[in-house]
């Protein structure tokens, strides 16, 4: 019985002895007791889902441009931050998406990787501006000078690099859930804390799991904008380039693997803890997954981009440009915030004179 005894309890984490008379393993430490099958078998999964996941992704092997794609295309470069960037060779001046430069250079197109799909712009530039100005009219402490038209006129449209991960996934997590039970009689008020070992397993398929492919595209930004509807993707095409610039991805599908696997084994565990409810509190002991036909695609998704010069300081927005969700960071007007404290201050002020008086 040595092995049992080295069994914890799920309840306190006191060693767990077995006893021959109720056939059961017991905690002496908070008197619970256990199925002995149910504790080993739990203790076993536990064991398989503290072990290391398998992660089979296909080699990514990128296609070139060809002469027929080449053609109508030129690249770009930012000198202040680095971009190197493609676009329609008919473009006419514009500034860099991601540091608001307007001296962009132009070059004779070179060799970059041709995405395999690409989701297209939904929304215009026309009613980019319009949502951008919604927002800041909503935004009351920000400078007049921010909601001006012609600098959301420099906002640009530019397809951002994506890596898209496709798999099918097997595994397996426990849990630890609790359920408390509270009541009281004439004398004392009780509490009961139960404590459970939770085990789930399942397979799910996932398709497109996104993860930005450029260094210039800030993870944050580009998150909180997501998802998009990879459902309205369309085989590249230098077309949709049109009147539009595409960033080249800098990072590559080997190295974004890593926040590839995360996203997906935290979404499965998402899942499998989805099927959990009952409880008061749940926490995760473990998850293990195995991955399987792993593909990996060179994508473009359409985003907005606004960099808005105020008192030295650039301020950024980033908007889908399939679905119009937005994210950015509005200044403060610190004269319009002195005087909305001034005036909440005064009236305050004048209704506690007024009580006062009363009183």
């Amino acid at each position: 019985m040595e092995e049992i005894k080295n069994y914890k309890c799920p309840c306190c984490g006191a060693p767990l002895v077995f006893s021959g008379e109720k056939q059961k393993l017991h905690c002496e430490s908070c008197g619970a007791e256990l199925e002995t099958d149910a504790v080993r078998e739990f203790a076993e999964a536990d064991e398989r889902v503290r072990g290391d996941s398998k992660y089979d992704w296909d080699t990514y092997t990128p296609r070139d441009f060809g002469e027929a794609e080449k053609q109508g295309v030129s690249s770009y470069s930012c000198p202040s931050c680095g971009a190197e960037i493609t676009g329609d060779s008919s473009l006419g001046a514009c500034t860099c998406p991601y540091c608001g430069n307007a001296a962009i250079v132009k070059h004779s197109f070179e060799g970059a990787y041709m995405p395999d799909y690409v989701v297209p712009f939904k929304i215009d530039k026309g009613s980019a501006m319009k949502k951008l100005l919604e927002n800041a009219k909503k935004k009351i402490f920000i400078p007049k000078a921010f909601k001006d038209e012609t600098r959301l006129k420099e906002i640009t449209g530019m397809y951002v690099p994506f890596w898209m991960f496709d798999c099918d996934v097997d595994g397996e997590a426990t849990f630890r859930g609790i359920r408390t039970h509270v009541w009281s009689d004439r004398n004392y008020n009780y509490t009961r804390t139960d404590h459970y070992m939770l085990y789930r397993s399942g397979s799910a398929v996932f398709k497109n799991v996104p993860v930005d492919a450029s260094t210039k595209a800030e993870d944050a930004y580009m998150d909180a904008i997501e998802p998009f509807d990879c459902r309205e993707a369309m085989d590249f095409d230098t077309a949709y380039l049109s009147g539009y610039l595409a960033d080249k991805y800098d990072v590559s599908a080997e190295d974004s693997i890593n926040r590839a696997n995360e996203r997906i084994k935290q979404s499965f565990s998402d899942m499998l803890r989805s099927t959990t409810a009952g409880y008061g509190t749940v926490s995760v002991n473990g998850t293990r997954v195995d991955f399987s036909n792993g593909k990996i695609r060179y994508a473009l998704m359409p985003v907005w981009w606004l960099n808005v010069k105020y008192r030295d300081k650039m301020y950024r927005f980033a908007m889908n440009g399939q679905t119009g969700k937005a994210v950015g960071d509005y200044p403060v007007d610190r004269a319009k915030l002195a005087a909305f404290f001034g005036c909440t201050f005064a009236v305050l002020g004048a209704i506690a004179v007024v009580l006062w008086y009363f009183i």
